[in-house]
C-alpha cells in the first residue's frame, strides 16, 4: 500500500521528534554538537551538488571535509582564531588545488567562492545552534531558538494556505505569501512568550518581541534563500535522506538564519 505524502511525513518526524529531545537532554552539550554534525555533513554534501554539479565526487568529498572540520574546530576549540586559521586554510587550500588542477580558468574564482559559502553558510551557521547549548541555560535557549523556528514554519503555513491573497516572492517562491509571513513571524512571538513563561523566566516581555519578530522574519528569508539556490540548480528538493521532508537542507533553512540570531542574543544582550 502507498503511503500519503503526509503519512511520511509524519512518520519522519516521530523517528527525528525523539533523537532531537535525546541530544537537547544529553548532560554534555557535545551531545547535541554530535547531532548537529551528523546534520551538517549530509546538508554540506546536498550543497555542493546543488551548487557544483560538475565537480567530481573527490572535489565534492573535500569541500564537505573542510566545512565539518571548519565546524568541529568552532565548537571544540575554546580559541576561536583556530576557526579563522581553519578557514584560511580551506581558502588557500582550495585556491591551491584549482592552481594544481587542469579545469577551466574562468570557473576557478566561482568555484572556490562556492566552497567558502558552504562552509560558512552552513558549517558555521548551523554550528551556533550548538554553540547555544554552550551558554548558561543553554538547552532553554537552543529549544527557544527551535520553538520560533518550528512555530514560524507551521504559522506560516496556515495563515498562507487560509489567508494567503499576496505573492512573497514569486520568483524565488510562488506558494509564499505576505499574509503567510505575518501568520510566521507572530507564531514565532508566540513560541518566545511560552518559553518565557515554561523555560526562560529572565525574558521580559520586551525580549520575547525582540526575539520573535526578528526570528520570524530572518526564519522565512533563510527559507528564502535556499529555495533561491534550488531554483538556481533546478531542483525541487535538496535531497532525499528525510523522507517526505525532501533533504536535510529543505529542514534546516530557516534555523540557519534563526540560531545565529538567538545566539548573539543570548551571548551579548542578556549575557
Amino acid at each position: 500500500m502507498r503511503l500519503s505524502n503526509l503519512t511520511v511525513r509524519v512518520l519522519s518526524a516521530a523517528v527525528a521528534i525523539p533523537i532531537l529531545i535525546a541530544a537537547l537532554i544529553c548532560p554534555r552539550p557535545g551531545g547535541l554538537w554530535t547531532l548537529v554534525f551528523l546534520l551538517t555533513l549530509p546538508a554540506l554534501d546536498e550543497f555542493f551538488r546543488m551548487t557544483l554539479p560538475a565537480a567530481s565526487p573527490r572535489e565534492r568529498l573535500l569541500a564537505v571535509a573542510a566545512g565539518g572540520a571548519f565546524s568541529a574546530t568552532l565548537f571544540w576549540c575554546p580559541d576561536r582564531e583556530a576557526a579563522l586559521l581553519v578557514l584560511t586554510v580551506i581558502v588557500m587550500g582550495s585556491l591551491s588545488l584549482r592552481l594544481a588542477g587542469s579545469g577551466n580558468l574562468h570557473e576557478v574564482a566561482a568555484r572556490t567562492g562556492v566552497v567558502v559559502l558552504g562552509t560558512l553558510y552552513v558549517g558555521l551557521l548551523f554550528t551556533t545552534l550548538a554553540l547555544l547549548r554552550l551558554l548558561p541555560s543553554g538547552t532553554a535557549w537552543v529549544g527557544l531558538a527551535l520553538a520560533m523556528t518550528i512555530a514560524n514554519d507551521t504559522f506560516a503555513y496556515f495563515a498562507g494556505r487560509f489567508l494567503g491573497r499576496h505573492k512573497l516572492h514569486p520568483r524565488v517562491s510562488p506558494g509564499k505569501t505576505v499574509e503567510g509571513a505575518a501568520g510566521g513571524t507572530l507564531g514565532a512571538v508566540a513560541a518566545a512568550l511560552l518559553a518565557r513563561t515554561w523555560a526562560l523566566p529572565e525574558l521580559s516581555l520586551s525580549d520575547c518581541v525582540m526575539l520573535g519578530v526578528p526570528a520570524g522574519i530572518l526564519g522565512q528569508v533563510g527559507d528564502l534563500c535556499e529555495s533561491m539556490i534550488k531554483r538556481g540548480a533546478g531542483v525541487k528538493d535538496s535531497g532525499w535522506l528525510m523522507p517526505g521532508h525532501g533533504g536535510v537542507l529543505d529542514r534546516i533553512d530557516g534555523l540557519l538564519f534563526v540560531s545565529p540570531f538567538v545566539y548573539v542574543y543570548a551571548r551579548w544582550t542578556i549575557g
